[in-house]
């Protein structure tokens, strides 16, 4: 049985996909074409503890995604939104908001496609691999180069070549993954600079 459809993605992982910043697709969230959403610990809004899936005023987070200069790590989360409801609750333990990351944030798939298909986003040719290419080569240099930022370069070239299975398993729209040779042959160049190896010695 196949693995069910992926539920959420960061913000980070569909600016890759679209090719485009963290802080635009952030700024289409302020302007209230996405909604992002975070998983958080148990919270006191007033006599009420809220914890799990809420939405999140992006707004209020703009500085982890300056267009300009450096990002905030994290933010302090003040206000969230529950499931269906119309009301910020305002957070008041712990006092000055609970921490939260960029990496946090998520964007739900259903709403997400939505949007895509209404603009044709997933259409139109992306530059240097055309508009018939079958796997989102692109799209996963652009997430696995902020992966290595984020995280490190995997221990094994086995590892990163599971890392970008993965990603295409989650990102392919028809199902379709690369084979682990058609990988392996992409990513030796990419491998060879990363560990310092000179071309050719094989090593790795």
């Amino acid at each position: 049985m196949p693995l069910p459809p992926v539920a959420f993605y960061s913000i980070y992982e569909i600016s890759a996909r679209w090719g485009c910043p963290a802080a635009d697709v952030a700024g289409w969230a302020v302007e209230g074409h996405l909604q992002v959403l975070a998983g958080i610990s148990p919270v006191s809004c007033g006599d009420e503890i809220v914890a799990g899936l809420v939405e999140v005023p992006i707004a209020e987070l703009m500085p982890m995604f300056r267009r300009y200069g450096p990002s905030d790590d994290q933010c302090r989360l003040k206000r969230v939104k529950l499931p269906g409801s119309k009301v910020w609750l305002t957070v008041t333990e712990p006092a000055d908001g609970l921490p939260i990351r960029s990496t946090d944030l998520l964007l739900a798939a259903g709403p997400l496609q939505a949007f895509e298909e209404e603009r044709e986003l997933l259409r139109r040719p992306a530059n240097n691999i055309g508009a018939n290419a079958r796997y989102d080569w692109e799209g996963m240099y652009a997430w696995l180069f902020w992966h290595a930022h984020q995280n490190g370069v995997p221990a094994t070239q086995s590892a990163l070549i599971a890392l970008v299975q993965e990603w295409f398993v989650q990102n392919s729209r028809k199902g379709e993954v690369p084979d682990e040779s058609t990988i392996r042959k992409r990513l030796a160049p990419l491998w060879r600079k990363l560990r310092g190896e000179e071309p050719g010695d094989g090593s790795g």
